[in-house]
């Protein structure tokens, strides 16, 4: 036990690059974790003293030990480990019922809690586990093990004096002898980090703070300071009230008088700067990594790699991009089913692979980044792409589209019909895939939450599968409309341009071609979709004028055409009633500045229901 253990390396995640600050990351996560665990450590070790058969407390304390020392483990604090790994075979023994707890094992137990804290706390200040000497503390840990040679260690902590806040005992200085209980408080210190555990406690205790080393950072807080734990309900009730501010906000805004007082106008636009800072900040609170939901691909892949009998390595990157919690949970059953069918469908067997000239180990990328307001995600295999000729054959035979269809049909168009409901080109039933049941759930999931999904696939080189959602879904930006004498929201995130055609020039420039309307935007037919015939609407406003909203949906664009524009406003997203929830062309409710209900426009229902996406005519 007396060789000298390996330190960490430095990874302070304010000075270090790259992998420097991902490491730093997680090593305030684990400070500020380990934290909270030693603090009700010391109250659970207190109260199972009292109470020795609450096993409940006792199960608590090893779990919290057994995690500090995996944690530390992994990062690289092997001195850390050591300590908690000596307390964590002795609290196995407690919880096991092989020995009792009594005061003396207590002792060494908030001992060992106390000479962790104290490690903390240097970690904290340069990423080191300072040089304290904690060997003392662990034979006594070990001794403890057996009631023989506990029996020494209670009649030393008889004899000695009391101990220290902190006994760990330091090395051996030719000055002093310190005894074994606990060391003894030198009179000066220089570097805390060399100091006594009893001049460290003393330190902490005067200066009311857990940082050991305060010569850098010394104005700052804490990192167990700069954070806290909030239930999640908490936080959706926070964005609930925000919802209603931004409400109030918006009509605020609406009923300012044009000739108001300057000092109200000025206090009004207060309110709108705060509200919207406010909004941004609650919203942040929120926002999780995608990395959180990557994190059991791994072992998917692994399984399913297996199970199929191929070579599958998996890349991810960007993992740290954010979106808000609820798409996070929202888009977890997507993804994994597209990962599945990758490994299932896309990348091939070895043999297959090196008969065509490639790796027999295929690769499956995830890749995640933030774009126009929007996360996209894309899953990229390198494996044999998806026929169009067998997806046409299946496609006739299972009467999806009729032999005459398929003939006008391009590649690109058939490869989207794997997204059709009980579609599927396996070619047996197995327990990955092939029971028709996947890619149309994939589609179906991912437009509920505003996104959209489409598929790329080049034969004999691989497939990309590309989902793009919104960064959130409780407030967003909108174009307001007016059809029929109603408001409709129709989602920024949709939204391409907008043009007007007045007079003569609205007359010509709609076109028919095959019964459809079109309007040729700079000479690329541009399909329209009349919202009031769609809505079943009787058209209110009899102007010749035509407002057509360029939209996009799912990389296809179209015209909406309106009889109205107002403007641009942020909107709280209210979902609709069970009674609502079949109608395609709707995907939420929100209340505008006037207290008015304003309907939000599903684009990619608007589409389904027009005729972008009517395959199958009988």
């Amino acid at each position: 036990m007396s060789k000298e253990e390996p330190v960490a390396p430095d990874l302070n995640s304010e000075e270090g690059g790259g992998n420097g600050d991902a490491m730093g990351k997680i090593i305030n996560e684990f400070l500020v974790e380990s934290y909270e665990n030693l603090d009700q450590l010391d109250q659970n070790l207190i109260e199972l003293e009292q109470n020795p058969d609450a096993t409940s407390i006792l199960s608590s304390i090893f779990r919290t030990i057994h995690t500090i020392k995996g944690a530390c483990g992994f990062i690289g604090f092997n001195k850390l480990e050591s300590v908690a790994h000596v307390g964590e075979n002795l609290l196995s023994k407690l919880r096991d019922g092989e020995l009792d707890l009594d005061p003396p094992r207590t002792s060494a137990l908030l001992a060992m809690v106390d000479a962790i804290r104290q490690m903390l706390g240097c970690i904290e200040g340069d990423r080191s586990e300072g040089d304290v000497d904690y060997t003392q503390l662990i034979i006594n840990l070990e001794k403890l093990l057996t009631n023989e040679d506990a029996k020494e260690v209670a009649a030393q902590t008889t004899e000695a004096p009391a101990p220290a806040p902190t006994p760990a005992v330091v090395k051996k200085k030719p000055e002093q002898e310190a005894p074994a209980a606990g060391p003894v408080l030198k009179e000066k210190s220089g570097d805390r980090r060399k100091s006594t555990p009893a001049e460290q406690a003393a330190h902490v205790a005067k200066e009311g703070e857990k940082r050991v080393n305060p010569d850098r950072r010394s104005e700052t807080r804490s990192v167990a300071d700069s954070s806290i734990r909030v239930d999640v309900e908490i936080l959706d009730r926070l964005m609930n009230l925000v919802g209603k501010l931004v409400l109030a906000r918006n009509q605020i805004l609406q009923f300012v008088p044009t000739g108001a007082d300057s000092h109200f106008l000025a206090t009004s636009q207060h309110l709108n700067l705060v509200t919207t800072e406010l909004q941004k900040v609650v919203m942040k609170t929120r926002m999780q990594p995608i990395g959180n939901i990557w994190s059991i691909f791994p072992r998917v892949v692994r399984n399913l790699s297996m199970s199929v009998g191929k070579k599958i390595r998996l890349e991810m990157e960007g993992k740290e991009t954010e979106l808000d919690k609820t798409l996070i949970e929202a888009i977890k059953d997507p993804l994994t089913h597209i990962v599945r069918n990758s490994c299932d469908h896309g990348i091939e067997s070895p043999e297959k692979r090196a008969e065509n000239g490639k790796d027999e180990e295929g690769v499956l990328l995830l890749r995640a980044f933030h774009e126009g307001g929007q996360v996209n995600i894309e899953i990229v295999d390198d494996g044999g792409g998806i026929d169009p000729e067998k997806i046409k054959k299946k496609a006739i035979e299972k009467d999806v589209i009729t032999p005459d269809q398929a003939e006008r049909m391009g590649d690109q168009e058939l490869v989207n019909l794997i997204f059709t409901p009980g579609f599927s080109t396996a070619e047996k039933v197995t327990n990955v895939s092939g029971r028709g049941v996947g890619m149309d759930v994939v589609r179906t999931n991912i437009e509920k939450i505003g996104g959209t999904v489409d598929i790329q696939s080049r034969l004999g080189k691989g497939t990309t599968i590309r989902a793009k959602i919104p960064l959130t879904l409780a407030i967003i930006p909108a174009l307001i409309v007016t059809t029929g004498g109603g408001r409709y929201a129709i989602p920024q995130v949709n939204l391409l341009e907008l043009v007007r055609l007045d007079g003569e020039e609205a007359k010509k420039s709609v076109e028919q071609i095959q019964g459809a309307p079109v309007y040729r935007l700079r000479g690329n037919l541009l399909p329209l979709v009349y919202l009031h015939k769609e809505l079943q609407l009787k058209k209110n406003n009899e102007d010749e004028a035509i407002n057509i909203v360029v939209l996009h949906a799912d990389d296809r664009q179209f015209g909406l055409v309106v009889e109205g524009i107002s403007d641009t406003e942020e909107i709280v997203v209210k979902p609709l009633g069970e009674q609502l929830k079949g109608l395609v062309a709707f995907s939420g409710a929100t209340i505008m500045g006037d207290g008015k209900l304003a309907l939000i426009l599903d684009v990619m229902g608007l589409v389904q229901k027009a005729f972008l996406y009517k395959i199958k005519k009988h």
